[in-house]
C-alpha cells in the first residue's frame, strides 16, 4: 500500500493530503513556516514519500520538517507524461504542472482545457499528443474586488456570492459583485468559446476555490472537486514510480 503526502503552497494558503493508494485519509491547510508538517507525520507514522507544488515559496521550511522522507519538488524537471512547451521552461508554474497532470489522468490523450479559478485564473492546454501549451493569466474574483477597493476612495472590499447577479444593480456592492462575477463568466465563456474552434472535442475543466460561484452558469463543463490538484500530484508520483 502506498502512503503518501501531497503539499500544495499557493499564493494565499497552503494546503495537504494524505493519501493511501488513490485515497485521502486527512486534508487541511497549515502553516508552513510552523511544526504542522512535524505534527503531521507524528500522527501518520505510516507516510514514507511526498510531493510538494509550490508557487509561495516556503519549500525549503517544509523539506526540513519531512527530511526524514523522499520528496518530489514538482518543477519542469519533473518527470510528466505531457511536454512542455514554454520558451523558458523553469518559468511555468507548478501548480499548473499538477493541474494539467490531473487532467491528463482523467482524460488520457485528449484535448483538454483547464481554468484554475484562484487567486488568478489560468488557462492551460493539454493535447491528444499530450502537449501542454500556457495560456492567459487573469486577476481572479477577489484579487479584483482588492483592487478595486484598494485604488479607489470610496468603493468597499466584496466578497464573491452565490446569489444571481444581475446587469442592473440598485447599490454599491451589487454592482461590484455583479462586475466581478458575471465579468469573470463572461470572460471564461468567451475563451471556452475560441479555444473549442481550435481544439476538436475539446475537455472543459474548472477547478479552484472560485469554482463554486460558477456551477450552473457554464455548460458543458466538468467541474472538478476541491481535490482535483492533489490527485495531479498523487498521478505525478505515480508517474514517477513507473518511469
Amino acid at each position: 500500500m502506498n502512503n503518501f503526502l501531497t503539499i500544495d503552497i499557493g499564493n494565499t494558503k497552503a494546503k495537504y493530503a494524505v493519501f493511501r493508494d488513490k485515497n485521502i485519509v486527512e486534508t487541511d491547510v497549515f502553516n508552513p513556516v510552523s511544526n504542522d508538517l512535524v505534527h503531521l507525520l507524528q500522527r501518520h507514522q505510516y507516510i514514507n514519500k511526498g510531493i510538494i507544488s509550490s508557487v509561495g515559496g516556503n519549500v525549503n521550511e517544509c523539506l526540513e520538517q519531512l527530511q526524514d522522507i523522499p520528496m518530489i519538488v514538482l518543477s519542469n524537471e519533473t518527470k510528466l507524461p505531457f511536454a512542455l512547451t514554454y520558451k523558458d521552461k523553469s518559468k511555468i508554474g507548478a501548480d499548473r504542472l499538477a493541474l494539467v497532470a490531473a487532467a491528463f489522468n482523467e482524460r488520457p490523450h485528449q484535448n483538454s482545457l483547464v481554468i484554475d479559478i484562484g487567486t488568478c485564473i489560468t488557462y492551460d492546454i493539454l493535447t491528444s499528443d499530450d502537449r501542454h501549451l500556457g495560456g492567459p493569466i487573469s486577476p481572479g474574483m477577489k484579487l479584483r474586488f482588492k483592487a478595486m477597493h484598494e485604488h479607489t476612495a470610496l468603493l468597499p472590499l466584496c466578497e464573491p456570492s452565490h446569489s444571481e447577479m444581475n446587469l442592473i444593480c440598485d447599490d454599491t456592492e451589487e454592482c461590484l459583485r455583479s462586475g466581478v462575477q458575471l465579468g469573470v463568466t463572461y470572460e471564461i465563456k468567451e475563451f471556452i468559446e475560441h479555444y473549442s474552434l481550435i481544439f476538436n472535442n475539446l475537455n472543459v475543466f474548472i477547478s479552484g476555490g472560485d469554482n463554486i460561484f460558477l456551477e450552473n452558469k457554464l455548460k458543458n463543463c466538468i467541474f472538478a472537486n476541491s481535490n482535483f490538484l492533489f490527485n495531479g500530484l498523487r498521478f505525478i508520483m505515480e508517474y514517477n514510480e513507473i518511469q
